[in-house]
């Protein structure tokens, strides 16, 4: 997203600390469950958005839990498997001095997620999908790997919170067709399902795990 302060710029910014998207999942329309402004486009434009029926609740907000988000960023997104990612995600590798690290609440899922989130099948096991650049996913020689993805989506182009390290504006997503790619700037409008930790004390109070039956918690 375009950046809120030092990091707006004509194609955004990939600066998690200071993105305007980071702002609307933490203080903005989505954490008060209303209204507002989301970023859109370039050079810090922004549309109107609508929260106030799948906003956090202030139930939801006490079972969060603040916590530190790994910034680093990795330079290429060819001959990176899920295990490689997750190490450059812990990383120093940033561009131009950033951050490696954000403390907060809400977030986006890391690259390294998508990629450990696959059972595999019959066809590529699971072992052999880690093994795997993510770059690949969308060769259908390995379609096993995203179509058991509980975190892979036919429909969208997902944004994760790790940046490409060699530039200032692209940032690694989860394409429609199953790749790991980092070749949209970040004031592109694309999909994005928050992220967060969960609270040490909350607890599963009902429901199985599955789509039709998820769990609900409680305190």
């Amino acid at each position: 997203a375009s950046g809120t302060g030092s990091s707006t710029s004509s194609y955004g910014s990939n600066d998690w600390s200071d993105s305007a998207l980071q702002s609307v999942l933490n203080e903005g329309a989505y954490w008060n469950r209303t209204s507002g402004e989301c970023p859109n486009n370039s050079n810090g434009a922004t549309t109107s958005c609508d929260f106030s029926t799948n906003g956090l609740t202030e139930e939801a907000k006490t079972m969060i839990s603040n916590a530190k988000w790994n910034l680093g960023g990795s330079s290429t997104y060819t001959g990176v498997t899920a295990s490689m990612f997750y190490e450059r995600e812990r990383g120093t590798e940033v561009y131009r001095g950033r951050p490696t690290e954000w403390t907060g609440k809400i977030g986006l899922m890391y690259p390294s997620d998508y990629g450990y989130a696959t059972s595999g099948g019959s066809g590529t096991d699971r072992n052999t999908c880690l093994n795997t650049e993510l770059f690949n996913w969308n060769d259908s020689s390995v379609s096993d790997c995203k179509n058991n993805d509980w975190l892979y989506d036919s429909s969208n182009y997902q944004w994760t919170i790790t940046s490409r390290s060699s530039g200032s504006y692209y940032v690694f997503h989860v394409s429609s067709s199953g790749s790991v790619n980092s070749d949209l700037y970040a004031s592109n409008s694309r999909a994005v399902f928050p992220a967060l930790y969960l609270s040490y004390n909350v607890k599963i109070s009902g429901g199985d795990g599955s789509e039709g039956n998820p769990y609900t918690l409680s305190l």
